[in-house]
């Protein structure tokens, strides 16, 4: 199964959103110079080693709101939820803390909050805010919120996907350009700030409206999967049947309890039973969604005419038909020594520049007599380069775009004559590299390739759902209070 390049989860079959991380794997990679400590979070990367910052028409557009929430919902794995239960529990444990596993309290405002006057009471504005206090919140954990058919969805299973996809969009890039741009704060009531997504909604009532929709698309696919037959993998069933005592080995690692670990992640009132219905539901789906998506395969024709209708966004996007990615492999060899001023500034005398270059060509010489595959290069990197963003993959860089490099690195990768297999030393201000070329593919390509899967992939939940109509009574829904910073 296809693994997603920045953080190693299954992809699903044609998929280029990551289920677990959030992200596009159709974007560049970069590689972080600093060796950097992921945890389960999604945390911003170091500057990249050999990269500069790109210009902005050379960025890929960030992926819309409305699009990541419905993929992400839809090849969400279960495990991103195991890790989004144990986030923060990992640096408490190491640091001999004591988890707090008592009913939360509301998060001390450091702004002036205001929360809208109720609305409409058959839309999502039926109230200005859905949060209670933990003992509401307990004493309607079973109060039914929506229906499909037979199905219903209560304030319990509600609440699963309400932080489900409050994670997802946070681990996507569009929703960091949000925070990081001021337009959602974490750190306050999500009832108090209004969305950038829809008119007249706050963020709460918006992640409900989109927790309602994903309810319904999952409940749409199991179904769909039921009526064709279709039974989960031998593998998620096990995973299933081992879920339990999965978490509780986890809740005692952290001395806690499995329900003290629900209670913390999605508030009062959600128990085992809620979590375990929410993984069903879903793996119970998942192979009538890998059928149909794995269907959705554009012939050449279909992609030249998707880049002709949309040409002229894609152009002032930076991607035309000359537009290439570049795959490269490479082994840095750090310049050592140094004199650094006053201001902090390092230079290095022609002898360190020279001993730098020597080693590089030494490791050069030594794969050149030996069998000159691309394998023994990627060993090589592996055991040889300092560059930690890429020593641990062969020294790869796959889909690098123009602008994305600093210029020696790039003018090296986008030679026209650039054939596979060609070495060479390429010097930058981080020592010598050396480089082995890979190959290359046109952007407009692979970006229409994504452009065309995802609005493929967005039809087809729109007419999955059309046969599942929902039932929503919006004045049922009550939230337990729960920290989102």
């Amino acid at each position: 199964m296809k693994k997603c390049k920045f953080c190693q989860a299954d992809l699903a079959e044609n998929g280029t959103f990551c289920p677990s991380c959030g992200r596009n794997n159709a974007e560049p990679e970069t590689a972080a110079e600093e060796t950097v400590t992921v945890t389960e979070e999604t945390v911003p990367a170091a500057e990249p080693a050999c990269t500069e910052e790109a210009p902005a028409e050379n960025k890929k557009k960030a992926t819309p709101g409305k699009i990541a929430l419905a993929v992400a919902a839809v090849v969400v794995l279960a495990a991103a939820l195991i890790a989004l239960i144990t986030v923060g529990l990992k640096e408490d444990k190491a640091q001999g803390g004591t988890v707090n596993t008592e009913p939360s309290a509301a998060v001390e405002e450091t702004v002036v909050a205001t929360v809208p006057a109720d609305g409409n009471p058959d839309d999502v504005t039926c109230k200005g805010t859905y949060t209670v206090a933990d003992d509401v919140a307990i004493a309607e954990k079973d109060t039914v919120v929506a229906t499909i058919g037979e199905h219903q969805l209560t304030n319990a299973q509600l609440r699963i996907y309400y932080r489900s996809v409050i994670n997802s969009f946070l681990n996507t890039e569009y929703g960091y350009y949000m925070m990081m741009y001021g337009m959602l704060d974490y750190t306050q009531p999500l009832d108090t700030q209004l969305s950038t997504e829809a008119e007249n909604q706050t963020w709460q009532q918006y992640f409900i409206q989109s927790a309602l929709d994903n309810w319904q698309l999952t409940q749409a696919m199991a179904a769909e999967a039921a009526k064709a037959g279709m039974e989960m993998s031998q593998e998620d069933r096990e995973y299933l049947d081992s879920l339990k005592a999965s978490l509780d080995e986890t809740a005692a690692y952290y001395s806690m309890t499995v329900e003290d670990m629900l209670l913390a992640d999605f508030g009062a009132g959600v128990s085992y039973e809620d979590f375990e219905t929410y993984q069903a539901l879903y793996l119970n789906g998942v192979p009538y969604y890998t059928a149909e998506t794995a269907k959705l395969v554009p012939t050449e024709a279909e992609l030249e005419t998707y880049f002709a209708e949309n040409e002229e966004t894609y152009a002032a996007n930076g991607v035309t038909k000359d537009s290439k990615y570049v795959d490269v492999r490479h082994i840095l060899i750090q310049v050592e020594g140094g004199t650094t001023d006053e201001s902090g500034n390092t230079t290095y005398s022609d002898e360190e520049w020279a001993a730098c270059q020597a080693e590089a060509q030494a490791i050069l010489d030594a794969w050149l007599a030996g069998d000159k595959t691309e394998d023994s290069f990627a060993a090589l990197a592996n055991e040889k380069s300092e560059d930690p963003g890429s020593n641990t993959v062969g020294g790869l860089y796959e889909d690098v775009y123009e602008g994305q490099m600093v210029e020696p690195f790039e003018t090296w990768c986008f030679d026209e004559s650039r054939q596979y297999g060609d070495t060479g030393l390429v010097q930058t201000t981080y020592g010598y590299h050396v480089m082995f070329y890979v190959g290359s593919e046109p952007v407009w390509i692979q970006q229409t390739e994504t452009d065309w899967t995802n609005e493929k992939v967005s039809q087809l939940l729109d007419s999955i759902v059309e046969s599942y109509p929902m039932e929503v009574t919006y004045e049922n829904i009550c939230l337990g209070e729960v920290e989102t910073a």
